[in-house]
């Protein structure tokens, strides 16, 4: 046994030599994999920052680059709500990470900018959903049509015509499970043999589409599919902090923080 005593004790360095290493094991930390691309970003082209998020968000394998493609896309969307303001705020609701967190953002993506700001339309949502395109409402229409028939994939082809998937993504909350269940029953669909099988989800559709038909997105039966009794999502667009969740004047990646004009 005293000739094992010099091994033991030399495996039981090398392994608290390893000890370290084995510490740093999950993904390397968000700033240094990103530090070279953020540093090239500038408010000048609030573009670039919405694309960095996107990539960001679709390689995040830590909360640390989740969060960071949520800051982008809140600089985004405070630095140019004109036009990246919808898709900035949708694409923070897809990376919420309570309930609460994804109905206010889809509610700010209601008022905030983006398309239906460059046509000028009224700030209300109900008054909105009247001006919009109606080919988007038809082609949602037309998907829940085909999901109630048992026809998944023609459901997702239309989703894919004129925005619809956006204005899916903006009723979610008020169908059975939300948009992403919906999009998967009807990926999970082989044919009319397999028909919906919860009448309270078909309920849904019809309130959902009877309320979006009457551009009464925000009316008060819509609203209690959406959010129950629960208190609505109060929104200060003239703060931007409270808005995006970032500080638009520190959008400038420098010595590893975000700072104000160098």
């Amino acid at each position: 046994m005293n000739r094992l005593a010099p091994l033991a004790a030399l495996c039981l360095a090398l392994l608290a030599s390893f000890a370290p290493l084995a510490g740093s094991a999950p993904a390397q930390d968000a700033a240094a994999r990103w530090s070279s691309r953020l540093s090239k970003l500038d408010p000048v082209r609030p573009l670039d920052y919405l694309e960095l998020a996107e990539e960001v968000a679709d390689l995040a394998n830590s909360p640390e680059e989740r969060a960071l493609a949520r800051r982008l896309f809140g600089l985004a969307g405070a630095l140019d709500a004109r036009r990246l303001g919808r898709s900035a705020m949708l694409a923070l609701a897809s990376l919420a990470e309570t309930d609460a967190e994804r109905a206010r953002t889809l509610a700010a993506a209601e008022l905030v900018g983006g398309s239906a700001l460059a046509r000028g339309e009224a700030a209300g949502v109900a008054e909105r959903v009247r001006e919009r395109d109606p080919q988007q409402l038809d082609a949602l229409a037309r998907a829940f049509s085909l999901h109630r028939l048992g026809e998944g994939r023609r459901a997702l082809s239309a989703l894919r015509q004129a925005d619809a998937d956006l204005l899916l993504e903006a009723v979610g909350p008020a169908l059975a499970g939300g948009a992403e269940a919906f999009r998967a029953e009807c990926r999970a669909m082989r044919g009319s043999a397999q028909l919906p099988s919860d009448p309270t989800a078909v309920a849904r559709q019809h309130a959902v589409e009877l309320a979006l038909r009457r551009g009464e997105l925000r009316s008060a039966s819509l609203d209690l599919l959406l959010h129950g009794d629960d208190p609505l999502p109060e929104i200060d667009l003239a703060d931007s902090l409270s808005t995006w969740g970032v500080d638009p004047a520190r959008a400038w990646w420098r010595d590893g923080a975000w700072r104000e004009r160098p």
